[in-house]
Formats: C-alpha cells, structure tokens, sequence
C-alpha cells in the first residue's frame, strides 16, 4: 500500500510517509461504506482490466466537494 498527495495548489504528485484524517464519527461511517463498495466495484473488474479508481467525492453525496477528494486506486497487473 502507498498513499500519494499534491501540496495544496500544487501539481506535483508526492509519495507520502503519513496520513492524518480529522473526521467525525458520522463522516468514519461514510469512509467505511466507500470502502466497502469500493472493494465490491474494484473487485468486479479485477479480471477486466489493468487499474481502477474510486473517488470519494463521486461517491458520497454529503461530503463538502470543496474538501480534498480521497482516490482508491487499485492496480491488477
């Protein structure tokens, strides 16, 4: 597993060393069914095709789209 990130207005994609989310129980809830469909949508394609990704901003229709977007991205081969 590798987490990866941009510096606020940036565009240079960096390999992290740590990641920190500040959220409440209620948004814990809302990560949790991502991943869990997410798991459900990835594994679906598995066999399809190289890579796939999952955005959280897509998927949640709660979650303040001006927050920072969270990507499941799954490589196959």
């Amino acid at each position: 597993m590798k987490f990866y990130g941009y510096k606020k207005d940036g565009d240079e994609l960096l390999e992290l060393e740590e990641v920190t989310l500040q959220c409440s129980v209620n948004e814990l809830e809302d990560i949790i069914g991502f991943l869990i469909e997410t798991k459900k949508k990835h594994s679906s394609v598995m066999d399809k095709t190289d890579i796939c990704h999952s955005h959280f901003k897509d998927w949640s229709e709660s979650y303040n789209k001006s927050n920072p977007d969270f990507i499941i991205v799954s490589k196959f081969k």
